[in-house]
């Protein structure tokens, strides 16, 4: 009877089971578009005063960089840092007045006021779209950005495909680290000149070691590897920028050919 009660209660928990991705479309999409990327953000709001897009409110990558920005710990652990923004979110979304905003005045200026949302979204879908919101960044950043690859995945591709190893240092609170991901890994002449002659492994600097007894920097940090893994070619730190990083790329790739 026990085992039976259990899976009964697990199937209502899970058919019962509020979708924020659900939430965001039917409460929220007819305002705020989904992913636009950083790049195209930026000249948007800094160069054309919002004439290219046209946009009445923050798309949702913005609100999720913003809101995990701005809201709660970045340091603390994941669940403490979504449940502070979910009792931002309740009030704001109750209450929506420019002094709780976590969009920059220079972009929301652009943006149309928001309406309240009060009696018009429950406790329980304010939680889900929280969580939705919380994690839509980074999955952004994953599906648009460079391919990674875990150490020993790289390790063997490097060999069969001759392609150098990249590994890209980072700590998780770490804000040139963020930009980096957000505003370059995402570009499409990086992700070309990458995907073509190399292969992305991220490493978190606070849990891992680096391979081959190397030393870390600081942050943002990158260590590039050679096709057999044995020889490390150059470590260098600092962010870069997009014209920056592809000169780096590409005198990493001419100093693996003349050795």
């Amino acid at each position: 009877m026990k085992s039976v009660a259990s899976t009964l209660l697990l199937t209502v928990g899970l058919f019962g089971a509020i979708s924020g991705e659900k939430v965001f479309k039917e409460k929220c999409s007819s305002c705020h578009s989904y992913y636009i990327p950083q790049s195209k953000l930026l000249i948007n709001f800094n160069e054309h005063n919002n004439s290219d897009l046209n946009l009445t409110a923050p798309t949702l990558n913005q609100l999720s960089f913003a809101i995990k920005d701005r809201i709660g710990d970045r340091k603390t652990d994941s669940e403490s840092q979504k449940f502070q923004i979910e009792e931002y979110l309740e009030e704001f979304l109750n209450d929506p007045s420019s002094k709780k905003h976590v969009v920059p005045k220079n972009i929301s200026k652009f943006f149309n006021p928001m309406p309240s949302m009060k009696d018009k979204i429950n406790e329980d879908e304010v939680e889900a779209l929280a969580d939705y919101i919380y994690e839509y960044g980074e999955k952004m950043m994953i599906e648009h950005g460079v391919k990674r690859y875990s150490y020993d995945e790289a390790l063997k591709l490097a060999k069969k495909e001759n392609k150098i190893i990249v590994i890209e240092g980072y700590i998780p609170y770490c804000r040139w680290c963020i930009k980096m991901d957000r505003r370059v890994m995402v570009d499409d002449r990086v992700k070309d000149t990458l995907n073509k002659d190399f292969l992305l492994v991220k490493v978190n600097l606070l849990t891992k070691k680096l391979p081959l007894g190397i030393e870390r920097l600081s942050t943002p940090s990158f260590y590039f590897i050679n096709s057999q893994g044995d020889r490390v070619l150059l470590t260098t730190e600092g962010y870069k920028n997009r014209e920056d990083f592809i000169k780096l790329l590409k005198s990493v790739k001419n100093m693996s050919r003349s050795k």
